[in-house]
C-alpha cells in the first residue's frame, strides 16, 4: 500500500508491479509498461493507446467484462426521466419519427428537417410534430438510444423518454455470451505479445497460473434507491461503487461467484468463461493500494499519470443513458463520473504467476526489478 518502491518485476520482456499475494499463494502482477519507469499511457497500456471498455453503452448489460446480449426484439420505451447530457449551444436534428434497426440495435430519425438547440426547439412550435432526436448534428446518423422529448427544463436539462433495445431481465445481462472490448483487446495481447515470449527457455505462459480469477462484480447495491440492473430508469448502482465511493470498505472477496472470471479449462475457482488467464485490476484492489474514490494521490504505486480502466462496474446513469466502470484518473483517484465506458482509457493487464515460481534475481526496485524462474 502507498508509495511502494520494491514491488517491481521484469517478466517476459515487460515491466510489472506486484499487487498482492493471492489466497492460493499465486502472485498477482499488474502491467506497467514495456520499458523501465514507464509513466505514460502509450507505454503502460498493453494496446499502446487508449481503448473503450465497451463500444456500446446504452444499456446496463454493458458494464459486464462479458455480458448477455439477449435484448428485446422491439424497441423498449423507458419511464419518464430527467436527461441532463445537453450541450446548451449545440444544434441537433429533431424528427417526426424514427426507424429502428434490430440487427444493429440502433435508431435513425425520419422526417428530420428541423435543426436547433433544445432551447430553440422549445420555442419553435415543433414540440408535437418533431419530438424525436438522436442528439446528433447529423440527420442521417444512427444512435444507440433515441430521445422522445417531453419538455425542456433548462438549457441543459429535459424531460424525456428513452427508446432502446433493452435487456429483458437482470439475469439476461449476466448470460456472458458476448465479450467486452476490454476482454477482446487484453486476450489478443496475451496471445500475440505475452504467451509467445520465452523466459529462461520456457514460454511465458508456463509461469502463469491458469486458475487465476478476476472479479467483475455486478451485484446491485442495496443503498440509494437502486435500479434493477437491466432497465434504463432509474439509475443502477453496483457494489464496487458503494463499497469504495461511499462506505470506504474495499473487499477482496468477489460477492457473486458468477462474476468471478477464470480461464476455460482451469482447475481453479471461477466461472471459466475467459479464453486466457488475464484480466484487469478491481476498484477494491486500487483502493487498498491507496487510490481512494475522489481523493487525489500521486504517491502510490498504481498512479501512472494516465487514466486506465478497472474491471469494476460503477453505475448505469438514467440522466445520461450511459454505462460506467470505475477507473483511475491522472491524479491517481478512483473515479467513474468523468467517462462513459466508450471513452478511450488505458488497459493495465493483470496476471497471476504460479505460487512455485522462484526468485532469480533483483531487489524489486525500478532500477533492479525482480526476475523469476520456474521451479526445477
Amino acid at each position: 500500500r502507498g508509495d511502494v518502491k520494491n514491488n517491481n518485476v521484469k517478466f517476459a520482456g515487460f515491466y510489472w508491479k506486484i499487487i498482492r499475494i493471492n489466497g492460493d499463494g499465486s502472485i498477482r502482477l499488474i502491467y506497467n509498461g514495456d520499458h523501465e519507469n514507464a509513466t505514460e499511457m502509450e507505454a503502460t497500456s498493453v494496446t499502446g493507446k487508449g481503448e473503450a471498455y465497451n463500444l456500446r453503452f446504452a444499456d446496463p448489460t454493458y458494464v459486464g467484462y462479458m455480458y448477455g446480449d439477449n435484448f428485446s426484439e422491439t424497441p423498449v420505451k423507458s419511464k419518464e426521466a430527467n436527461y441532463t447530457d445537453i450541450a446548451q449551444t449545440t444544434k441537433y436534428y429533431f424528427g417526426t419519427g424514427y426507424t429502428p434497426d434490430a440487427g444493429t440495435k440502433t435508431f435513425k430519425l425520419t422526417g428530420a428537417d428541423y435543426l436547433g438547440t433544445f432551447t430553440e426547439w422549445s420555442a419553435s412550435g415543433k414540440q408535437e410534430t418533431h419530438k424525436y432526436t438522436c442528439k446528433l448534428p447529423d440527420a442521417t446518423g444512427n444512435c444507440q438510444f433515441l430521445i422522445e422529448v417531453i419538455s425542456v427544463n433548462s438549457a441543459s436539462s429535459i424531460q424525456a423518454y428513452y427508446w432502446t433495445y433493452g435487456s429483458t431481465s437482470y439475469a439476461s445481462t449476466r448470460l456472458d455470451t458476448a465479450s467486452s472490448n476490454a476482454k477482446n483487446q487484453i486476450e489478443n495481447w496475451y496471445t500475440t505479445k505475452l504467451a509467445t515470449v520465452t523466459e529462461s527457455g520456457q514460454t511465458a505462459d508456463k509461469y502463469i497460473n491458469t486458475g487465476g480469477t478476476f472479479c467483475n462484480d455486478r451485484t446491485l447495491s442495496s443503498q440509494g434507491g437502486n435500479g434493477d440492473g437491466f432497465s434504463t430508469v432509474p439509475t443502477t448502482f453496483y457494489g464496487a461503487y458503494y463499497r469504495n465511493a461511499l462506505n470506504r470498505a474495499a473487499s477482496l472477496v468477489c460477492p457473486n461467484t458468477a462474476d468471478l472470471f477464470s480461464a476455460r479449462g482451469s482447475e481453479g475457482k471461477g466461472n471459466q468463461k475467459l479464453e486466457k488467464p488475464i484480466g484487469l485490476i478491481t476498484a477494491d484492489e486500487v483502493a487498498l493500494a491507496g487510490g481512494s474514490f475522489g481523493v487525489k494521490n500521486d504517491r502510490y504505486y498504481l498512479r501512472t499519470g494516465a487514466e486506465y480502466w478497472t474491471m469494476s462496474p460503477g453505475a448505469f446513469s438514467m440522466d445520461l443513458v450511459f454505462a460506467r466502470a470505475l477507473y483511475v484518473n491522472t491524479a491517481g483517484e478512483l473515479q467513474q463520473w468523468g467517462h462513459v465506458i466508450a471513452a478511450n482509457l488505458g488497459f493495465h493487464a493483470v496476471i497471476n504467476l504460479k505460487k512455485d515460481v522462484l526468485l532469480a534475481g533483483g531487489n524489486g526496485t525500478m532500477e533492479d526489478p525482480y526476475t523469476v524462474k520456474l521451479a526445477s
